[in-house]
């Protein structure tokens, strides 16, 4: 189009969407008034979407779902994954657990060290 296509593009669909205001829909149809090819193309867009509203919506069995996952590959991951997947907030707190207990049993061997006693007596110890 050789007029200012992407403003009246945009009013176009607007219009054809129905969230146009009345003021722009007057202004898109009076350009149209004059301009033959915004015009031609308004009049296909206008088909196109009415032709689209047109279309019903398939109705599908309620075994549907179920018979599409049924021919679907089976799942080949591993059990722990699987399980890992299905249960994300235990696995997290489980990764998570696992190096906080170290730290806390490392950060007691330092303390218990630190307090006068140790846990191994090494031979060159004079305690």
């Amino acid at each position: 189009m050789s007029c200012e296509s992407e403003q009246y593009m945009s009013l176009m669909n607007k219009v054809l969407d129905q969230e146009a205001t009345k003021q722009e829909e007057e202004a898109l149809f009076a350009h149209l008034a004059v301009c033959d090819e915004c015009r031609v193309h308004f009049n296909e867009l206008k088909t196109a979407t009415e032709l689209l509203r047109r279309l019903t919506h398939p109705h599908l069995p309620a075994s549907f779902t179920k018979n599409v996952l049924d021919q679907l590959p089976p799942d080949k991951r591993h059990a722990i994954r699987r399980w890992g997947s299905r249960h994300p907030v235990l696995t997290t707190v489980a990764l998570c657990a696992v190096p906080m207990s170290l730290v806390m049993i490392g950060t007691r061997r330092q303390w218990k060290e630190k307090s006068g006693y140790a846990l191994v007596k090494m031979s060159g110890d004079q305690t």
